[in-house]
């Protein structure tokens, strides 16, 4: 059966690598804005827009092709030393690069890909005038000699050629219709004859009906060069041939074209004839018999991109060829696998719970075998997930260079930890709080360069992201070495909306904290980036939808660093139970130091207090009473536990009656009726059904630390 190509289907292939070679384009901008000299980079910057350009031509995506050709010329005399590669151009190549990115939207969304329309018309008019602006200067003629008169009538500006094209044998076979290929050569010149060629066609007997026997003879008139029609056929197969030969040309390209036809010069000289293209006469020249020395006209095109050769592919991995390192697959599948895995999971655990009840020791060594096979499952199917924040944090390039260079200010970005991985779904939802604090940043905390200068400071400010994993949680941090929060005014705009009391006493982090309540913002004015007084509040509850916690650290006049602490999946983790009362609950293990049995009356005598604190080894360590915290109202336990737990840099003891050891946690949400408690953050199902609560430690040693330290400020009054 013939393997047939499903353009449209394959359209989709095109969208997504076409983002990421856009993507490519803006990063390497943004380099070449710092090296201009850099010829790699600006190597590759050409080499992503010609293969966008070349791509879309193969689907037909005419006012991609159209576009991009006027983008990649300019890139080119960059490329050949004709012009210069200064910051108007680079703005101008990514104002071209979003245009692109639009109309690659705007086709996948069902719009037209052969024009363009409404505003998207009127941009690209814009750009096209000042991409030309950089291609003032005219190719020159070709130069006639006196023997050689054309044919047929070129309209003045314009040049006629011939193409000769065989097609090889497998294109058919690897999913490559030619058709596109004249479609693409109509975006800029017009075919005006062409002849079908089909001297290779076998008798009916020996036709193989996956083999391409056809051939083309064409004249094409444009206002291009042979580079740019040399182009429209870089993507067919290997052994597919192409010539391409001037109406003007001389009597030595005519005598190398007739030689290179398979089928024989006296053929050739048909089809040249019937395309209006006479042999020219000249002194010199060789006989077509004669055995010319000239150069052969002749190019063995390749199909070396990666979005045409989707369907070559196909055909070579059938043959044992080397697979690829990558498959994409959808998210949705993905989700889907996670979700088996934690059923998984679940089962299991009831497995364990009934093999326990009836004591059966090869049942129990059977479950223990199956549970560590699916730990192995569980973490192989987590690591499908985890992708590395670094394409996120590279986005901010584009983002401070343009705010910068609109606020006037010099601003340079710091990145580390590019390839700290976590859970997809995470990487996919912190981008809106990271673009809040890193426009905040370029706004409010990062000085003008006279300001900075004038403060001692380089004229160039810093805007760092990074990224590290610690404690089974990633930190995320967006700092700067600006003028950092002003704390008396913070409290003057607090106590003016009633956030706090006139006479009410906060610690410096505190009133850092204040500026993430609702509507608060200490700008002068509103301007388009920020001043509104919405955005930090959004942050902060979308961090938390996370299971993630924030915290501000500000030095005045040095600069101010955002922490934003995340767990690396929200799907399935290691969890150590506990036991308060009658209920289980679950503190996942990445937060868990060590655990305590605590002697009768160690804690003192006042269990009404949810609150207390204990003697570590001579360390003060702040604990927290869950039974308390939940209200238990069970018979306390003669002896109770302390699970030493640390978050952020801080501890804290948790008070439990039982330690039930560890377990594999399949996070569940919980509903709108538990948003407001601050203790848990989620819920597991055990193995006997029942539902154990997940502790949200961050939160909780938060809580005991700003009760620690109003008592301690009490007792200091």
């Amino acid at each position: 059966m013939a393997f047939e190509l499903d353009l449209e289907a394959s359209r989709g292939i095109f969208f997504t690598e076409a983002r990421q070679l856009l993507g490519e384009v803006e990063s390497y901008v943004l380099q070449l804005e710092q090296n201009p000299d850099d010829s790699e980079v600006l190597n590759a910057a050409f080499r992503a827009a010609h293969t966008i350009k070349g791509s879309a031509g193969v689907f037909g995506l005419q006012v991609i092709t159209h576009f991009v050709h006027n983008l990649e010329t300019v890139l080119d005399r960059v490329r050949n030393g004709e012009i210069g590669f200064d910051a108007n151009m680079s703005t101008l190549v990514l104002e071209c690069r979003d245009h692109i990115a639009e109309l690659v939207d705007s086709i996948e969304g069902g719009g037209s890909a052969e024009k363009v329309d409404g505003d998207l018309a009127v941009i690209e008019a814009g750009l096209t005038t000042r991409l030309k602006a950089y291609l003032h200067v005219e190719e020159a003629a070709p130069v006639l000699s006196s023997d050689t008169s054309p044919v047929v009538e070129v309209p003045s500006g314009l040049q006629a050629w011939h193409i000769s094209l065989r097609l090889g044998r497998s294109t058919l076979c690897d999913g490559f219709d030619p058709a596109p290929i004249l479609a693409y050569l109509s975006t800029y010149g017009e075919v005006e004859d062409i002849v079908p060629v089909m001297d290779h066609l076998p008798a009916f007997a020996d036709l193989d009906p996956e083999a391409c026997y056809l051939g083309f003879e064409l004249r094409f008139v444009t206002d291009r060069d042979e580079a740019a029609i040399r182009d429209a056929f870089e993507f067919l197969t290997e052994d597919s041939v192409v010539r391409i030969v001037p109406h003007q040309c001389d009597a030595a390209q005519w005598d190398t074209l007739l030689q290179g036809y398979p089928e024989g010069a006296e053929r050739g000289t048909e089809w040249l004839q019937h395309l209006g293209f006479l042999r020219p006469q000249a002194e010199q020249s060789a006989t077509a018999g004669s055995g010319s020395a000239v150069e052969p006209v002749v190019d063995v095109v390749s199909a070396a991109e990666p979005m045409a050769k989707t369907a070559a592919k196909a055909k070579s991995a059938s043959k044992g060829a080397a697979p690829s390192q990558f498959i994409r697959v959808p998210s949705d599948k993905l989700d889907a696998l996670i979700n088996l895995v934690g059923e998984l999971v679940i089962a299991n655990a009831g497995t364990v719970e009934q093999a326990k009840h009836l004591n059966n020791t090869s049942m129990l060594e059977a479950t223990s075998a199956v549970a560590g096979l699916i730990e192995e499952i569980r973490d192989g199917a987590l690591g499908l997930r985890m992708v590395q924040i670094g394409e996120t944090f590279q986005r901010f390039q584009r983002v401070v260079r343009d705010i910068s260079m609109g606020l006037g200010k010099q601003i340079q970005l710091e990145i580390s930890g590019e390839d700290t991985e976590l859970d997809k779904s995470v990487v996919e939802r912190i981008g809106d709080p990271l673009m809040h604090l890193v426009r905040n940043a370029l706004d409010h905390g990062l000085e003008t360069p006279e300001d900075r200068q004038a403060a001692g400071k380089p004229a160039t400010g810093k805007l760092g992201l990074h990224a590290y994993h610690d404690s089974g949680h990633i930190v995320i941090e967006v700092s700067d070495d600006g003028r950092g929060l002003a704390r008396d005014k913070i409290l003057k705009k607090a106590i003016e909306k009633g956030i706090i009391a006139p006479e009410q006493s906060l610690t410096d982090a505190e009133v850092n904290m204040l500026i993430f309540a609702p509507g608060f913002s200490t700008a002068d004015k509103v301007t388009d980036i920020s001043g509104r007084g919405v955005g930090m509040d959004v942050v902060k509850k979308n961090i938390e939808a996370l299971r993630g916690s924030v915290q501000v650290r500000s030095r005045p006049g040095q600069g101010c660093t955002f922490e934003i602490r995340l767990p690396l999946t929200l799907a399935i983790i290691d969890g150590f139970m506990i036991g308060v009362g009658g209920s289980a609950y679950v503190i996942p293990l990445a937060f868990v130091r060590e655990c305590l049995e605590l002697p009768v009356g160690a804690l003192g005598d006042d269990d009404d207090r949810m609150d207390i604190h204990y003697d570590l080894r001579g360390e003060f360590l702040p604990c927290v009473r869950l039974r308390k915290v939940f209200g238990s109202d069970a018979p306390k336990p003669k002896r109770e536990n302390i699970i030493v737990v640390s978050s952020g840099g801080m501890k804290a003891g948790i008070v439990a009656d039982q330690l039930h050891g560890e377990s594999q946690t399949v996070i569940k949400p919980l509903g709108n009726i538990f948003e407001q408690n601050k203790a848990i953050s989620g819920a597991t199902i055990m193995g006997n059904g029942d539902v154990a609560l997940i502790i949200d430690v961050p939160k909780l040693i938060g809580e005991v630390s700003s009760l620690t330290s109003q008592q301690i400020e009490q007792a200091h009054a």
